[in-house]
């Protein structure tokens, strides 16, 4: 190439130019360079594309040949979960992790084995109708975790086509706010059970009942350690956006929270004893008459009602919300608050016709 490059600090055979990032090596006696990715990759995910080259060219075998002639999705699969590790995501850490889950199910003894290059859009539509039988919403997150998995591998050169750019399932939007009615009966419920619940269900109800009042991510309440609180406040060094922030992510605890973490015993390294009570959340959500909501509905009603004593840069910031496009999808105009400033409206009209 013509252009100039830097030679990567760790690695000599990585050779960084202003497109991309390219590996220099030679076999069989010739010298030769081909990409590695884009420039919009990390730095440690090139890195990591580059040993393994390295590791084949030791044996004598030119690892892009192999990859032009085999590569499978499986593969990019793989070279995806590295690359989303290294940004330390929750959605693939550990084997049971949620896309873990949903690609084992529906993509790795199927479409999974097929090369990259053999995949069509018939193919991912066929798939995509096949999950849809059983799960219309699951059906577009694995169509859009293969697209992720896809767009990965063209940077990396192994492909040059996104083949799921397919008509997904419509999916309406939820009413996932609850009423004043719903959150007060939401609270007697739990109230309730406090009375009549077994001891080891009782950190599934602290749970629920700081999800409600924090507003806090699941994942931010189950791991929450004793060191992390400090006076009204948890503070994160590790959270949902700490790969792209350096911003600690403080959650803040009312009268209302902390009335809560000070019944728990301390003991142990986590707040709670639960990571995830499913079994106790789906009897409340019953007992209330909304079997719809799954937990992280809490987080939007929190963020709804937050929205509606204050403003908004204040409502992000208790919420986490770095985002205000974000933040918007999680606020909801509940119908008294509707009712409220339609009335409001009115009154104005009223003012500027007497004045007039």
């Amino acid at each position: 190439m013509a252009s100039k490059y830097t030679t990567d600090k760790q690695i000599n055979s990585l050779k960084i130019y202003s497109t991309g990032y390219y590996i220099h090596y030679k076999i069989n006696g010739k010298r030769r360079e081909k990409k590695i990715a884009s420039k919009d990759v990390l730095i440690n995910v090139a890195r990591n594309e580059v040993r393994k080259a390295l590791g084949l060219i030791a044996q004598g075998i030119d690892p892009f040949e192999v990859k032009i002639k085999g590569e499978t999705l499986n593969d990019a699969w793989g070279y995806y979960v590295d690359k989303l590790r290294t940004q330390n995501r929750k959605c693939v850490k550990g084997d049971k992790s949620e896309w873990i889950r949903m690609w084992d199910k529906d993509v790795r003894d199927g479409l999974g084995k097929k090369e990259l290059t053999d995949i069509n859009r018939g193919d991912v539509t066929r798939l995509h109708l096949e999950i849809t039988k059983r799960a219309s919403f699951m059906a577009n997150r694995v169509i859009e975790i293969m697209s992720g998995t896809f767009n990965h591998a063209i940077s990396l050169s192994l492909t040059e086509v996104n083949p799921c750019k397919i008509q997904k399932n419509p999916e309406p939007p939820r009413a996932n706010e609850l009423s004043d009615q719903e959150f007060s009966e939401l609270q007697r419920q739990i109230n309730i059970r406090r009375n009549t619940t077994r001891p080891n269900f009782q950190s599934s109800l602290d749970f629920i009942e700081l999800c409600m009042f924090t507003g806090g991510r699941r994942s931010e309440i189950g791991k929450a350690k004793w060191s992390q609180l400090e006076d009204n406040k948890i503070i994160l060094k590790e959270h949902k956006t700490s790969h792209t922030t350096n911003e600690d992510r403080v959650i803040y605890l009312s009268n209302q929270a902390m009335m809560v973490i000070n019944k728990i015993e301390r003991k142990g390294e986590y707040i709670l004893d639960v990571d995830y009570p499913i079994k106790m959340w789906r009897e409340l959500r019953e007992s209330i008459g909304r079997p719809e909501l799954v937990l992280h509905d809490l987080r939007h009603n929190f963020c709804t009602m937050a929205k509606e004593v204050m403003d908004t840069p204040e409502a992000m910031k208790l919420s986490g919300h770095k985002s205000f496009a974000s933040f918007k999808r999680y606020c909801k105009i509940r119908e008294p608050k509707a009712i409220e400033e339609m009335q409001n409206v009115g009154d104005h009209m009223t003012k500027i016709i007497m004045s007039n």
